[in-house]
């Protein structure tokens, strides 16, 4: 067993509250949840910064990486190709890839559980993040020049990573950027990581090509990373506008010309050590503002760095910081528009997590990042080039490097002191298991039996067992990491005695509504055979302690009886967004019970439930029982049954809701309606996001004969071939954010299958919108034929004076009626519009 099991620990860490999930109105589909910006516990202990609230793969399965394969089951490829996962490994040493890894969202990589504490190193080919929400750590990625073109490569990257965390990586080798994550990515953070050596001579087109750290979009975090032996790019800004980075504890060593420069947002550059080492020749400097890209934008906070010469004195801008920062001449700002005497906030749900305010002193986080920076997880667990690193950086020894034999004719090889032709030594394989894993769940058996779990269980990893708010594999997997932060970081999760054992209910067997815990604004009734809680108002709301959703809950189930109501499920306090929304429609009595079920997003672990109750006036709904389900079950409404939603389309976001003026326009944006008809329709929300998708976005079923509305946005080009067969309206239909809809309608029969297409269109265009109206309920408002500006259900001479006296400015015409005026639909109503009604009232 590792020797930090064996350590005695205290609870220090506060009960807090688990998950942040996007809310949505009964969303089909099953993700991990997700950190829309921020969860309400750390991602695990000792994560700072921007993106210290990712929640991973947390709530989602246990994935065993079992080889060293490229792709394939049990390789590291195919673990990180599906979000709500949380992935250990079985073996370790070096995958030689034969491709960029893309990593999904929401997902967690614990590279510390790889035998030897040394994780995983990625060769030849980048380690990429495609998806947001990610845990990342204790993974090498080291491409080498193996599969690099002469236009450089990357070593870390890809096209999101939003409310991320990098923890305890090591990324070099390359001859490009060794973090080039600078695309479209927020709130997020890399800490206690190697960045570096760059393969700066490697057969670059450029000759000497070596780069540190590309930082970008903004309201970021690099915290406690030694950054080494990279020629130039130490960072390069890319943090646009006013966004926040924060730059502190770092070492930078062994730059060969330049330290930081770029477009810098706000930054907080805060209690770094820059340390000249046998490359250096120019850069002394914190950084170098150079940008044109809007510079009115930047400012800078600079305080608590040192800069150490080559022999080991001090340079004159450790004492007057403000010294160290230099602008380019002729950018349009002068040096005094840069200052700044206060830090720049990262604000995440009200609070500030920006490391600037919390940063130790320089010459502390020196000493910490020598000792624990890197992949390993205790110092001396470390890869072979990590402890390399550490040991340059402390002795003033090595120097920038590449793989090119020496060249006599590149005068900088000579200049910046560059070592050629050097060699790559990757990890040894290590294919046996440490652990003893009788059940598989990813936790050592001595591990659980510690803290009475059961070895023999393969679903209690994603329990809670001592309500801190993680779950027991993430407890697991955060022991392991105590040796690799300084002391008292990490506590040991609690043993014995030291915690209260959980006592829970199961959430797939019936809970009777009346078994509550807490409840604000409810009553008990007893009725014939059974109770019920009732006298149930807006706003009112009910608890439920310990319910163990296992390995997953995808659905649930009430017998509920009264009005329209929307319950928002929480899991263990009801601050930020609700776990989940069940949309009930109700039958228009509190004493007729029916039985409802919906999909919802997957509900893992031990968690107290909370039901809140929102909806109009008066008593809502009476309440008898509930229960959850393990199998998803198809989102479907009273119009729309069994939608189908493709993979390609977000499914996650879909749903089901009445639509009205102020009620959302899609599932995973905040924009409403402000302009609406087809008030109580029914509405099958689409991802807006969605709008790129080719082929068939989703299918459903018509619920009763009804006329089916499809909004396109105005601005789409071109309207989609699978739209043919509906017909245009002029009913008015806007949301908020001015976009304005064109309605199409079709008229289908129940049971008839319905195809929803592609929109057609990605740029400067929102997704389409649909709704239904049933024949046997309501009728939709009647569509006008355009020309019937007073809608009398002619077209007359009493039209054409409307629309000339509002082109003589006399009388103006309100919105529906410019609407029903502009025949040639170029989006005004003019005097081209009058020609044309001329015509039409003489055809008449």
């Amino acid at each position: 067993m590792n020797r930090q099991f064996k350590r005695a620990a205290a609870l220090a860490v506060s009960i807090l509250t688990v998950f942040s999930g996007a809310s949505g109105i009964a969303p089909i589909g099953s993700p991990a949840v997700t950190a829309t910006a921020a969860g309400s516990i750390l991602a695990f202990p000792g994560a700072v910064g921007g993106g210290k609230y990712a929640t991973g793969g947390r709530g989602g399965e246990v994935y065993h990486v079992t080889n060293l394969n490229d792709s394939g089951e049990g390789s590291f490829r195919d673990a990180v190709s599906k979000s709500g996962r949380i992935v250990v490994f079985d073996v370790s040493g070096t995958i030689e890839l034969k491709g960029n890894i893309l990593c999904s969202g929401n997902v967690t990589v614990a590279g510390q559980t790889a035998p030897g504490g040394s994780g995983i190193t990625l060769k030849n080919y980048k380690m990429g993040m495609s998806g947001d929400n990610i845990i990342c750590r204790y993974i090498s990625s080291r491409p080498g020049p193996y599969a690099s073109t002469n236009s450089g490569n990357d070593a870390w990257g890809g096209a999101k990573g939003s409310n991320s965390i990098i923890d305890h990586c090591s990324m070099g080798w390359t001859t490009d950027e060794q973090w080039g994550l600078y695309s479209n990515n927020t709130n997020y953070t890399v800490q206690y990581s190697v960045i570096g050596p760059a393969d700066s001579w490697g057969g670059h087109k450029k000759g000497l090509h070596g780069f540190g750290i590309m930082m970008g979009k903004g309201d970021l975090t690099f915290d406690h990373n030694l950054i080494i032996h990279n020629v130039s790019r130490n960072f390069r800004g890319k943090v646009p506008d006013q966004y926040t980075a924060d730059f502190t504890n770092n070492i930078i060593y062994d730059w060969g010309y330049q330290t930081a420069y770029g477009t810098i947002g706000h930054l907080n550059y805060v209690n770094n050590t820059l340390k000249a080492g046998n490359s250096t020749t120019g850069g002394y400097h914190y950084m170098y503002v150079d940008s044109t890209t809007k510079p009115e934008n930047f400012k800078v906070y600079c305080a608590g760095n040192r800069l150490i010469n080559k022999d080991g004195s001090f340079h004159s801008v450790t004492g007057d910081n403000w010294s160290g920062v230099t602008v380019k001449d002729g950018i349009g700002i002068s040096k005094n528009n840069l200052y700044s005497g206060t830090s720049f906030p990262i604000n995440i749900n009200g609070e500030n997590v920006s490391t600037a305010n919390t940063a130790e002193s320089a010459a502390a986080a020196y000493d910490h990042v020598i000792s624990f920076a890197g992949n390993g997880i205790s110092p001396d667990k470390r890869t072979a080039i990590d402890k390399q690193c550490a040991s340059d950086t402390k002795n003033g020894t090595g120097q920038c490097s590449g793989t090119a034999a020496f060249d006599g004719s590149e005068a900088n090889l000579s200049k910046y002191n560059i070592k050629c032709g050097v060699t790559y030594s990757y990890p040894s394989p290590v294919t046996k298991k440490e652990i003893t894993d009788a059940d598989n769940d990813g936790m050592d058996d001595s591990w659980e039996l510690a803290r009475g779990l059961d070895p023999n269980d393969p679903d209690d990893y994603a329990g809670d067992y001592c309500g801190q708010g993680y779950m027991n594999i993430e407890y697991y997997i955060n022991d392991l990491t105590v040796d690799s932060f300084p002391q008292g970081v990490v506590k040991l999760s609690p043993t014995g005695g030291n915690f209260t054992p959980v006592t829970t209910v199961s959430a797939f067997e019936t809970i009777e509504a009346e078994h509550f815990s807490d409840q604000n604004g409810i009553e008990t009734t007893e009725g014939t055979g059974f109770g019920v809680i009732d006298h149930i108002q807006n706003g009112s709301w009910v608890k439920y302690e310990k319910i163990n959703f296992g390995s997953g809950a995808q659905s649930f189930k009430a017998k509920i009886a009264g009005n329209p109501t929307v319950m928002e499920l929480y899991l263990d306090s009801m601050s930020g967004s609700p776990a989940v929304k069940i949309n009930y429609a109700g039958n228009g009595s509190l004493d007729t019970f029916e039985e409802i079920e919906a999909g919802i997003s997957k509900l893992t672990g031990t968690h107290d439930l909370y039901i809140k109750f929102t909806g109009g006036d008066g008593y809502l709904v009476n309440l008898d029982s509930f229960v959850f389900g393990r199998d998803a079950v198809p989102l479907s409404g009273k119009l729309f049954k069994n939608v189908q939603v493709t993979s390609q389309a977000n499914p996650d976001f879909w749903q089901i809701s009445t639509a009205a003026v102020g009620s959302p326009v899609f599932g995973d944006r905040t924009f409403k309606f402000s302009e609406l008809q087809l008030k109580g329709a029914e509405q099958l929300l689409t991802s807006c996001d969605a709008k790129g998708t080719t082929g068939e976005a989703a299918t459903f079923e018509a619920g009763s004969d009804m006329s089916l509305y499809v909004g396109l946005d105005s601005r789409v080009e071109n309207v989609p071939d699978w739209l043919s067969d509906y017909t245009l309206m002029r009913t008015l239909c806007t949301s908020d954010n001015d976009v304005s809809f064109m309605m199409y309608k079709k008229d289908v029969k129940a049971g008839d299958k319905i195809s929803l297409g592609s929109n057609g269109q990605t740029y400067k265009c929102v997704n389409y919108i649909v709704m239904a109206v049933g024949k046997s309920t309501i009728e939709p408002p009647v569509s006008y034929s355009l020309g019937d500006i007073n809608k009398d259900g002619s077209i007359n001479i009493a039209d054409l004076v409307i629309l000339q006296k509002h082109i003589l400015g006399k009388e103006i015409m309100s919105q529906e009626q410019a609407v029903q005026a502009d025949l040639n639909m170029d989006g005004t109503a003019d005097i081209f519009d009058m020609v044309e009604l001329r015509k039409a009232v003489i055809q008449g």
